[in-house]
Parts: structure tokens; C-alpha cells; sequence
């Protein structure tokens, strides 16, 4: 009879043991959607986080910007940024009995602006401008909310600059998301 209860007793444990690995802790992954503010427009972030400590991640991230540029008040015309970054972030200030994280990384930067519509005829000659692949590096400052174990709210504020750009060589973006963590 006894040899009955041990039995249970380490099953419990086991079941208790592998429930909390599940349902109490986060993933090395997550997955981030951010909706972002720009001077004259608007965009889109998807970032994808790995945690190699509880202090520091690599991410990986695609953004997509929706702008239009006014060079006088009678012109204007639309451009896209479509950019992809590799950073490393560290965490600078922390709370975890709270949740609350603040993080501060960057890294390399790459894409494709696409201005005026692939257009390179602009109503005004005061601009050489075409749609061209960008390169460059940007850098971010990430404020991490913890909604629930598996769901944050995060606070991105992105400046990207861009060395060979023909338009706006250095661009900021503003945003606000929510990110989930895998388990």
C-alpha cells in the first residue's frame, strides 16, 4: 500500500513540476506586431526576439513606412521604406517583480525606399530622387510591460539612418505593440 502512494506521490510531483514549466515560464522566443508613427506618416514593425540570457537578446526586425514628402507647400509625393535590422539589445533598467523592463540595442540596417511611385519625374526640379536599396544602422530604445506570462506590452522608439539614402537619410519611428512569448 505504501509503495501506492510513493508511486502517486512522484507522479503528482512530476505532473506539478512539468504544469509549471509550461504554464510559468517564457520561451528563449517572441514574436512582436507594432503599429508606428512617423514624421508624415504612418508604418508597421515585426520584430522576433531570442534571449540568450534573462538579460540580453539578439532580434530581428521588418518594418514597412508609409510617408509623403513636402518639399514646398504646393508638392508633395509619397515614399515607402521597406527595412530589415539585426540588433542586440541589453537590458539598462529592470523590475521583474513588476514586469517592467526598459532595453537599449541596435545593430546593421538594410532595405528599400521607394519614392514617388517608382516615378523619377517630380512636378518641381528642385529634387534628384529615385527608389534605390539603403543600407545603413539604427538604433532603439524598447520599454517591455508584462500584460500576462505570455502576452507584453512594448514601447519601441527606433532611429534608423541610412548612409546612401536620396531622401531623409535619418528617420524616426514611434510605436507602440504587443509581444508574445513562446513557451
Amino acid at each position: 500500500m505504501k509503495n501506492y502512494h510513493l508511486d502517486y506521490g512522484v507522479l503528482l510531483a512530476l505532473l506539478l513540476f512539468s504544469f509549471q514549466q509550461v504554464f510559468s515560464q517564457r520561451g528563449n522566443l517572441s514574436l512582436g506586431l507594432v503599429p508606428t508613427y512617423k514624421t508624415d506618416g504612418y508604418g508597421i514593425q515585426l520584430n522576433s526576439n531570442y534571449y540568450h540570457s534573462t538579460m540580453d537578446f539578439m532580434q530581428v526586425s521588418l518594418a514597412a513606412t508609409f510617408s509623403k514628402e513636402k518639399p514646398n507647400s504646393g508638392v508633395e509625393f509619397p515614399y515607402d521604406d521597406y527595412l530589415f535590422g539585426l540588433g542586440y539589445f541589453t537590458t539598462i533598467l529592470s523590475a521583474p517583480d513588476k514586469g517592467i523592463f526598459f532595453y537599449f540595442g541596435g545593430g546593421p540596417s538594410a532595405g528599400y525606399k521607394y519614392i514617388n511611385k517608382g516615378n523619377t519625374e517630380f512636378a518641381f526640379d528642385a529634387l534628384e530622387a529615385e527608389s534605390s536599396f539603403i543600407y545603413g544602422g539604427y538604433a532603439s530604445f524598447e520599454m517591455d510591460f508584462y500584460i500576462s506570462d505570455a502576452f507584453s506590452l512594448i514601447i519601441p522608439i527606433n532611429g534608423y539612418y541610412h548612409f546612401n539614402s536620396y531622401l531623409n537619410d535619418s528617420t524616426l519611428l514611434l510605436g507602440a505593440g504587443i509581444r508574445y512569448y513562446f513557451k
